[in-house]
């Protein structure tokens, strides 16, 4: 390193323009110099780098009790996959819009959102995405893989067991080709969208479905 730097000051004192590499046994310096004014990128040696850290210093190979507790099957690894950072549970029960009641829909309380409220509210709210209804209304909706056609049924009695408990009900519709079943919400005695729509979609959520949904087959390693 010192022979390379020694190099770099040489350069510099002599008011010289252009490029040049300085290598030693265990450093390389690529040097710019445009007449005094030096610019120096260093880097150890490949050679240097490998005594370091080794050869394989990537990703490893799990190990057979990370293999037997099945931690691929978990991760998505869909180039669409939304990351949510989910609180304590203890948080939960106090923050969040899982722990809220829903409004009687009648109640002034209960209002049209703005966009901007339904953009933030809709981040809470994981899967879920902004929509039309078939009326042309502002609607949120969502959908799951079932594994077959009695999950998909189990899924949607789930469903409306958290709906009926909020008084709230989502349209559900069941695809039992592609075995996929879908929820949609919004307000319809206020013609849209409103608070009660997200609190009951967070509380959806928040159903067990491990069970009805499938194994996803493991892709890649990470």
């Amino acid at each position: 390193m010192r022979s390379c730097m020694s190099v770099a000051r040489t350069l510099k004192a002599a008011n010289w323009s252009g490029n040049v590499v300085s290598k030693s046994s265990s450093c390389r310096l690529r040097i710019r110099c445009d007449r005094g004014s030096l610019q120096i990128v260093a880097g150890l040696d490949p050679g240097a780098e490998r005594a370091l850290v080794g050869e394989d210093f990537g990703a490893r190979d799990p190990y057979a009790g990370e293999l037997e507790s099945g931690f691929g099957e978990k991760p998505l690894g869909n180039y669409d996959t939304e990351h949510v950072i989910k609180p304590p549970d203890a948080i939960r029960e106090f923050t969040g819009l899982s722990s809220k009641k829903c409004l009687p829909s009648q109640s002034d309380a209960v209002q049209l959102l703005e966009e901007r409220d339904i953009n933030i509210l809709r981040a809470q709210c994981a899967g879920w995405r902004v929509s039309k209804s078939e009326s042309g209304k502002d609607c949120i909706e969502c959908d799951w893989k079932v594994k077959d056609a009695p999950s998909g049924e189990e899924l949607m009695k789930r469903i409306m067991a958290v709906a009926d408990a909020e008084n709230h009900h989502p349209k559900l519709e069941f695809d039992d080709v592609l075995l996929t079943v879908r929820a949609e919400l919004f307000t319809h005695v206020k013609g849209g969208l409103t608070i009660n729509d997200f609190i009951l979609a967070a509380k959806i959520n928040d159903i067990e479905i491990g069970d009805l949904t499938p194994k996803r087959k493991q892709k890649f390693w990470a």
